[in-house]
């Protein structure tokens, strides 16, 4: 999908964690628009309790990619993905699992699983008590250097999503120092009350030059099961 880091995540502070839960069935309909390119989005979710335990599964539908993820139903971490790219010169499917992780989460953390769940996993970010995360990128050594993203809290802001102004949280997501001044930065929008979900997000999928991309809530619906 566009370039605003979709993630699923762990945190190191538990004690800081909302443990409000998300509805058990869910769809979202976004506008994207990829520089003059405008298409659109669909995110359904569903919760799904079973033996080995409940989690929750994410479907995500768009002309260039299909792809289904599986999130633990506590920390929303992404546990399993299968994504296929729709491409001008091929098609690729890509299915990942995640066996095990070592790596503890440090107080004020998030440990990525996967780049493609942020819409999802933010929304138990603890706003308005955090302003800063650290993202470590496990399986691939980031834990131990090298390139270091972040995400800030901006504050509070009303936007108007789907004809009507509401509440949201702005947080903005990208390298720090000086490589996140030259790379740019990701702007999102959370809804600031239950049920928490992204409205609208800002950004760039790819290297300087790269055309800007947006996604804009334009319909949500919690469907029966």
């Amino acid at each position: 999908m566009a370039f605003i880091f979709l993630i699923g995540f762990l945190w190191g502070s538990p004690e800081t964690a909302q443990t409000q839960e998300l509805p058990i069935s869910e769809r979202l309909v976004y506008s994207r628009k990829i520089g003059t390119k405008q298409d659109e989005v669909i995110y359904t979710s569903r919760y799904v309790n079973e033996a080995r335990g409940p989690y929750f599964e994410l479907s995500t539908s768009a002309p260039d990619q299909r792809a289904l993820y599986r999130l633990d139903a506590q920390s929303l971490l992404a546990t399993y993905t299968d994504v296929t790219t729709i491409g001008e010169d091929a098609t690729v499917n890509r299915i990942t699992r995640l066996l095990e992780t070592r790596y503890k989460a440090k107080e004020g953390e998030l440990l990525v699983s996967s780049t493609d769940t942020l819409g999802h996993s933010l929304r138990l970010f603890p706003w308005g008590k955090q302003q800063k995360a650290k993202i470590i990128f496990i399986g691939t050594g980031a834990s131990t250097g090298g390139f270091s993203f972040e995400l800030t809290v901006a504050g509070r802001e009303k936007l108007k999503i789907m004809g009507q102004e509401v509440e949201c949280w702005k947080a903005q997501l990208g390298l720090s120092g000086v490589f996140g001044s030259l790379v740019g930065k990701t702007n999102l929008w959370f809804l600031a009350s239950y049920p928490y979900y992204m409205v609208r997000s800002e950004g760039v999928n790819g290297p300087p030059g790269t055309p800007k991309s947006t996604l804009e809530l334009i319909r949500y619906e919690q469907p029966a099961l």
